[in-house]
């Protein structure tokens, strides 16, 4: 495999957080927890709670830079040890805010480095903060980041997003430089499918390819323990749409960049009561010819799922319909339940939530002492949800 270009700045290492998320270290986190057994679940090496910390809503800085830093300690408290941020969310002060927070907590005592788990995500052009409320500022500080410096050429930049692998590089070292760390236990490539109508499904392949080698030359020097992508829509849409995302094409990829050993582990994609199709469209053409869907085809891949949007953005909360409500008496709340119906459903490893105020950690996370609904559970409601539609005249 050939060398990426890395970028010339690389943060000091000896002022990051050393180490990572372990096998051993996040199983001595689960089990100092109270909560019930199946909270935590190990699809690779690590173990992971059912539900992570999102940061992506709220302003750059200010008040939401002090709720996030407040709920660290919270979410760890009430069993919580996956923390989901990206570089794009509140234009980098998420990541600055989470780092904060994380190197308080700790030095403090409340978690060892090897116990929590950071995801973070690159690939959309993001500016400084700093000229967040000036666009011509803005505009000027992405063109002397990314094109005055050569880290990026025009024609490798597609709606805003990039996946050129100098770019990844340096998103990377950006995220290090932000978050305090210096490993990043898993890192995604954010919205590929953007590129895919644009470059077509050989010039993807090959920039996908380009990508991966620069991801595995990141897990070897330490930057990142494993990777992966981000979706929207792209697993979802229908094989047809020049926009889809086979799952068979990108492990192959995979394996064609770094054989069996590749770490490639991670999956991102939005799945929950309003947006159901991971679990209930068959977009996906497996290997025996047969189309599943794309939670389904992940089955015995070990691959982390991670799901996004599950109470999309909130706007579930009041709506959850009654015969759902009722299918899950033993989450409290209309939240609870939205989120008791993901992380229950088969191959989902965890619910990813932004939660930046103390009530809401401890409102979702009463989820811990809960165990998992049957697993065939959330596809007989959508199945039920089809039958009420269809009889309405």
């Amino acid at each position: 495999m050939s060398t990426p270009s890395s970028p010339e700045e690389s943060p000091d290492d000896a002022s990051l957080l050393p180490g990572r998320a372990t096998t051993a270290g996040t199983r001595r986190f689960a089990d100092r927890q109270k909560c019930e057994g199946d909270h935590f679940t190990r699809p690779d090496e690590i173990w992971l709670s059912s539900i992570a910390l999102g940061t992506l809503r709220g302003n750059p800085g200010g008040i939401d830079d002090l709720l996030y830093r407040s709920v660290v300690g919270d979410f760890l408290e009430w069993s919580g040890n996956v923390f989901n941020t990206a570089l794009s969310d509140r234009l980098q002060t998420s990541e600055r805010a989470l780092g904060h927070a994380l190197a308080r907590t700790i030095r403090e005592g409340a978690a060892s480095r090897d116990e929590v788990v950071v995801l973070s995500k690159g690939g959309a052009l993001t500016p400084n903060p700093e000229f967040a409320h000036d666009p011509m500022r803005t505009q000027a500080d992405l063109v002397e980041c990314y094109l005055d410096s050569g880290i990026l050429d025009p024609s490798e930049i597609t709606r805003g997003h990039s996946m050129a692998p100098r770019f990844l590089l340096d998103q990377i070292r950006r995220s290090r430089l932000n978050l305090k760390l210096e490993t990043i236990d898993y890192y995604l490539i954010q919205e590929p499918e953007i590129h895919l109508r644009e470059l077509g499904a050989d010039g993807f392949r090959l920039a996908l390819s380009k990508a991966f080698e620069a991801m595995e030359y990141a897990v070897g020097e330490g930057w990142i323990g494993a990777y992966g992508l981000s979706t929207w829509d792209g697993f979802l849409l229908p094989d047809s749409d020049r926009s889809h995302l086979s799952i068979v094409d990108l492990f192959d990829v995979a394996l064609d960049v770094g054989s069996g050993d590749h770490h490639l582990r991670v999956l991102q994609l939005p799945f929950g009561l309003a947006m159901g199709e991971g679990a209930a469209a068959e977009s996906q053409l497996g290997p025996d010819g047969h189309s599943h869907a794309i939670l389904d085809s992940l089955s015995g891949t070990g691959t982390v799922v991670m799901a996004s949007a599950p109470l999309y953005a909130g706007r579930l909360i009041g709506h959850v319909p009654a015969f759902v409500r009722e299918a899950f008496p033993e989450a409290p709340s209309d939240a609870t339940t939205a989120l008791q119906f993901v992380r229950s459903t088969a191959n989902v490893t965890t619910a990813v939530v932004g939660m930046r105020e103390v009530a809401h950690v401890e409102d979702n996370m009463r989820l811990r002492s809960i165990p998992r609904a049957d697993r065939d559970l959330p596809l007989r409601l959508f199945a039920q949800a089809n039958q009420q539609t269809s009889a309405s005249p």
